[in-house]
């Protein structure tokens, strides 16, 4: 079947791809301490199978307990609230593009490259440039009078 570095390196592999499937972000550091020790069974260092399990075990769980935290902020990112707690409260005063004619005070705009739901007391035309005043949850409200 398999010699010894080449089941650990393939499950090491194995763990790694599947972490891609299952994002616990456990399954990597299984798949790390599998190629630890399917390297050093390649190179001769260790040779025995009680020894090859324990070296997987240790090097796993140490992978686990040392990396896992930093790891999860790679994988996952970090969330911030910059505005305060709404959604759009850090971009007022930020220039928009307006995308529609607004109807009854309702239209969109385009902000930093996303389309964006907005409300004016304005009459405003697709084309023109305004400025956020302010939200109301995701809702920009706009006004062609710079704040």
């Amino acid at each position: 079947m398999f010699s010894g570095y080449a089941f650990w390196l393939i499950l090491g592999l194995l763990l790694i791809i599947s972490e891609f499937f299952a994002t616990g972000i456990i399954a990597i550091f299984f798949g790390i301490g599998a190629l630890v020790v399917g390297v050093l069974t390649l190179l001769g260092i260790v040779e025995t199978l009680p020894m090859q399990l324990l070296l997987f075990s240790l090097v796993s769980l140490g992978a686990l307990f040392a990396l896992r935290r930093r790891f999860q902020r790679w994988f996952k990112g970090n969330v911030s609230d910059r505005s305060g707690g709404d959604m759009a409260g850090g971009h007022i005063g930020a220039r928009v593009t307006v995308l529609t004619d607004f109807v009854a005070g309702a239209g969109q705009v385009q902000l930093n490259g996303a389309k964006w739901d907005a409300e004016s007391s304005e009459p405003l035309q697709a084309g023109q440039v305004a400025w956020v005043v302010g939200n109301r949850g995701i809702l920009l409200r706009v006004s062609t009078t710079q704040p």
